[in-house]
């Protein structure tokens, strides 16, 4: 496959972007892996219809846990598949497609973002899964060479991919959130059911991982009942979507630290089993299609906490 940089100048190049924005906070937000697809090609192309399809489905039902902080600005991007997302760490070939795809895509849409569109408005960065890999991938690369956009980052929620002690020590800028309102911070976190003991490929050793309700790091669980409540699109057995269901204070959550995950107890691992093409690399118990759904009004209260506490410590100082 070729290489090319896509020209986010071209409304299709983005799945979401207001016309004007309206609200003084932006949402910045990288769509999960929607490529289905094993073997050859491993990276789609800009245009391609079911990924554009996928992704919508993804923003509306679960991206949208952050669409009330304010404007959300969403790139199409030539993501990988999995086997490739995999494959990276051992194959040159993989690796280098990996940079000329994916993240040489993320970097030109962030680059024509800030430049462009942004206005110098405070900003979440959010992405779920390979989205979220695109997102630390910003903050090593783009935030490294502009240092001053920490100044208006709200918080990075690195959700569904780890972001390592040794990823966190190279670069000093980078912070851990310390609790719910703090900001220019990560929040990161993968989510499992009790016992699961196989390898997680979203999971890297010695990284920190955050509880969604209490957002802490520590190992203390949260109940249920102290959860917002969950979101899920319900779809029949051809993926046809015939409802959506709030269930309020639905999962509850607590820090394995060895593992480096979320525990929730109280979800049916059944429900979350990920199936086509992808199912060998996520074993039983990894909840990884319910890392939003399950906590999607703990993450939409607390990226509104958040965005209100930037918001107040940067009002302008009374004359």
């Amino acid at each position: 496959m070729h290489a090319y940089t896509p020209d986010y100048s071209q409304d299709d190049a983005w799945l979401l972007k207001p016309n004007q924005p309206v609200s003084a906070v932006d949402v910045f937000y990288i769509i999960p892996t929607e490529f289905h697809h094993s073997g050859e090609p491993p990276v789609c192309e800009m245009d391609h219809p079911q990924v554009r399809a996928c992704a919508m489905r993804h923003l509306q039902h679960k991206a949208s846990a952050f669409f009330p902080v304010g404007n959300v600005y969403a790139p199409m991007y030539r993501q990988a598949n999995v086997d490739c997302l995999v494959g990276a760490a051992k194959s040159p070939r993989l690796r280098q497609t990996m940079v000329d795809g994916p993240i040489a895509s993320i970097v030109a849409a962030f680059d024509y973002y800030m430049t462009h569109l942004n206005g110098g408005r405070p900003f979440i960065l959010a992405g779920h899964s390979q989205g979220a890999l695109m997102a630390k991938i910003l903050l090593g690369s783009v935030f490294v060479r502009h240092p001053e956009y920490h100044n208006q980052l709200i918080a990075a929620y690195l959700i569904g991919f780890s972001i390592s002690d040794d990823e966190l020590a190279r670069d000093p800028h980078l912070k851990l959130a310390e609790g719910p309102d703090d900001t220019d911070v990560i929040i990161s976190y993968n989510t499992e059911a009790p016992g699961v003991t196989a390898r997680n490929i979203t999971l890297i050793p010695g990284s920190p991982c955050i509880n969604p309700i209490t957002w802490r790091w520590d190992s203390a669980p949260a109940s249920a009942e102290q959860s917002h409540g969950g979101h899920f699109a319900l779809w029949d057995k051809d993926g046809r979507l015939c409802g959506v269901e709030d269930r309020p204070h639905f999962a509850d959550a607590a820090v394995d630290p060895e593992r480096g995950v979320v525990v929730c107890r109280t979800a049916d691992p059944d429900e979350f089993r990920v199936v086509g093409d992808e199912a060998g690399y996520f074993p039983e118990g990894v909840l990884h299609t319910g890392d939003i759904p399950l906590y999607y009004y703990d993450l939409r209260a607390n990226a509104l906490t958040r965005a209100a506490a930037w918001m107040g410590a940067h009002r302008p100082s009374a004359q």
